[in-house]
């Protein structure tokens, strides 16, 4: 029950921290060991908990188990340390004890999650995979005679301003992988058969990511992507599209780009440059999500603005008290995650386990509070009521941010409307020239 209550727990928190996606076929039934890339830290695992829909033990690195915090977490959890050369070289021969403890839990139906790259980074691509998925997968099949059924499934796992609040993450749930399939080849070669299910593994998660060669074609590539997918009326120009929508379209465009590195870097050069002229452009009418529209039809904004006043004036009453009450653990967890001198793909996990435990100390002292000054009722109310304003509170304040740009970029655009005419012109020309690429890479590929 434990795990069950913990996993509930830390899911909602981080749904709370960000704004949590998911894609994909439901996690395998039975024993299934999950494989994800690790672009966040510790988010990664509870990402993954929040939307897989059934406990997942995770392995992790082994210092984390040490820290208060977060390791009191992952052993609630029921985490398995793994020790790593460049940590504690002289433990290395524990991580016996932890692939046995992950293969009983495998054989026993259960659910394990493992990060085949081995450590958290902020690369625009994957790094290169270790093999202690596909050696652990074999071996519990290998095990039970070849009669487990054991599933490897990969995550996906997708972030937009991950070290900020509100930022977003997409889970993108792949087609699981049948281990048992590699019988015959394991018990011929049982290394072939790690290298051939780890390259399956390495497959199975760049089908539900997208890789960039460097951050240069990361931003070229989104930036890209944003202005086709409005260019050509498949999303409105406002609209903040699900990244689960946006996927197959920045995987598109990734390999585009890796085509005309090497086609032709010229063309890709001043690709680069006619992109980042626009972004200057979009950037003068403060336009972070979206693009800016070629006109606006007053029946539109009309109805726009209607519909967002209702929504924020209804919701403020309760986004005030919300914000009122939860002011000091906000505060506190904000000042202290300030003073951490993490690398960038630690900063939310600082964040959120920072944020977790103050949130959660100041919710019981209210209701202590309460509990002394009017009785038992008002503290089981307050402790009710507390956690629905503060979500009126954060979602009264996703609103708001994204009113605030439509209507900055609104205002400018009436403004500059020379600029946004320019803006117009500049986003066909390269819409058009996309396509000219596009059918050139296909020519290609056909001869």
């Amino acid at each position: 029950m434990l795990p069950r209550l913990i996993t509930k727990v830390v899911g909602w928190a981080v749904a709370v921290f960000y704004d949590v996606e998911r894609t994909g076929p439901r996690l395998a039934s039975g024993p299934v060991l999950v494989t994800a890339n690790h672009p966040n830290a510790l988010i990664d695992p509870l990402v993954i908990f929040h939307t897989a829909g059934r406990p997942t033990r995770p392995l992790a690195k082994a210092p984390l188990f040490e820290q208060l915090l977060v390791g009191t977490v992952l052993k609630g959890l029921g985490g398995l340390p793994v020790y790593r050369r460049q940590d504690e070289p002289a433990m290395m021969h524990l991580n016996d004890r932890t692939f046995e403890v992950a293969i009983s839990a495998l054989q026993a139906g259960g659910a394990v999650q493992i990060y085949p790259e081995g450590q958290s980074h902020s690369e625009p691509s994957m790094t290169p995979m270790r093999t202690g998925a596909a050696r652990i997968a074999l071996l519990a099949e290998s095990q039970a005679g070849w009669g487990l059924g054991l599933r490897i499934q990969p995550v996906g796992l997708t972030y937009q301003r991950k070290h900020v609040f509100r930022g977003r993450v997409m889970a993108a749930y792949g087609t699981p992988i049948e281990v048992r399939q590699l019988r015959a080849l394991f018990e011929r070669d049982d290394q072939e058969a790690v290298r051939q299910l780890t390259d399956a593994i390495r497959e199975g998660l760049e089908a539900q990511t997208v890789s960039f060669r460097n951050e240069q074609d990361q931003e070229l590539v989104y930036v890209a992507e944003r202005m086709y997918a409005r260019e050509k009326g498949i999303s409105r120009p406002r609209a903040r599209d699900r990244m689960a929508t946006r996927l197959p379209r920045l995987q598109r465009f990734a390999e585009g780009i890796v085509w005309l590195e090497d086609a032709d870097p010229d063309r890709l050069e001043h690709l680069r440059q006619s992109v980042a002229r626009y972004l200057r452009l979009l950037t003068i009418f403060g336009a972070t999500d979206g693009d800016v529209p070629r006109r606006y039809r007053p029946t539109e904004v009309l109805g726009y603005v209607i519909r967002q006043l209702a929504m924020l004036t209804l919701v403020l009453p309760a986004a005030l008290v919300g914000a009122l009450c939860w002011m000091v653990p906000y505060i506190f967890t904000r000042e202290v995650s300030a003073r951490c001198s993490v690398e960038l793909d630690q900063i939310a996990t600082y964040k959120l386990a920072t944020g977790f435990f103050s949130f959660l100390t100041w919710l019981a002292l209210v209701t202590m509070a309460l509990s002394f000054a009017a009785g038992m009722k008002a503290a089981v109310a307050g402790a009710l009521l507390l956690p629905i304003l503060g979500l009126a509170t954060v979602a009264w304040r996703d609103r708001q941010v994204l009113v605030r740009e439509d209507l900055r970029v609104f205002l400018r655009a009436q403004r500059r409307s020379q600029a946004r005419d320019r803006l117009a012109e500049q986003r066909s020309d390269l819409v058009a020239e996309f396509d000219t690429l596009a059918r050139r890479q296909a020519s290609r590929a056909e001869g």
